[in-house]
């Protein structure tokens, strides 16, 4: 009984994240164990906003962590204001400054998070689709390393100055899961994605599931174990 209240309760936290001077919208579950062992940053894809992913919340064997889920900061065009995106799908001129734009919003999260007790090293990211990609540019141009981060059906931007750079956090933790039938990101842009970071040095767990650009149980349970190898005690409380 107090569980299935704690879920109803949890279900309606949601709140307004304070962005300097904007609000930017996040819905936050809280952990079931205080303090939190760690966080779960999960970043919708182009078109759906942040309540699109809240069932994955249950997905995972992570009861001592805090959830949250950013909404983008970009209205989608056609959607009437409930549809929005991280970047200009396909790419405008607009492209760099709104990634600029929802890159530094992630990074001011990750920053509280930080300044709020939970480590960098306890803060793990997911994402679909745009969301993935975002989370992957997020991971790596932070000023430290997350936890590591899931990319689901996404892509990786600047692949071509990856080699040039000197400061990658190599050691980041990778899964990727991409759908052997996606129509919008084809598979193959998803391995090229792999093989331009596994060539500077990054390890991926890459995963491929007969499936077109979605979510499938078989990708959360291989997720969820991701997650178990990283925090094997991820029902514990923060040392």
């Amino acid at each position: 009984m107090l569980s299935q209240l704690y879920n109803v309760v949890r279900s309606i936290f949601y709140v307004k994240y304070s962005y300097r001077s904007e609000s930017h919208k996040v819905i936050i579950f809280p952990s079931k164990t205080e303090p939190c062992a760690g966080a779960i940053v999960i970043l919708h894809g182009w078109g759906a906003n942040c309540r699109d992913l809240v069932p994955l919340a249950d997905s995972f064997n992570t009861n001592g962590f805090r959830f949250l889920f950013p909404e983008g900061p970009f209205d989608v065009p056609s959607t009437s204001g409930e549809g929005k995106g991280w970047f200009a799908f396909p790419p405008t001129e607009s492209f760099e400054t709104e990634r600029q734009k929802s890159r530094s919003e992630i990074f001011q999260i990750l920053d509280d998070l930080k300044r709020e007790g939970i480590p960098t090293d306890r803060i793990f990211l997911i994402g679909f689709s745009q969301g993935a990609s975002m989370c992957l540019d997020v991971a790596l141009n932070y000023k430290h390393r997350v936890a590591g981060v899931a990319i689901l059906s996404g892509f990786l931007m600047d692949q071509e100055i990856l080699p040039k750079r000197n400061d990658l956090p190599i050691s980041l933790p990778i899964f990727w899961g991409h759908g052997l039938y996606d129509p919008l990101i084809p598979v193959k842009l998803g391995k090229q994605s792999r093989h331009a970071l596994v060539d500077v040095g990054f390890h991926v767990e890459w995963h491929e599931y007969p499936m077109a650009h979605q979510i499938v149980p078989e990708e959360l349970e291989d997720v969820r174990q991701f997650l178990d190898g990283l925090f094997p005690d991820s029902d514990k409380v923060v040392p």
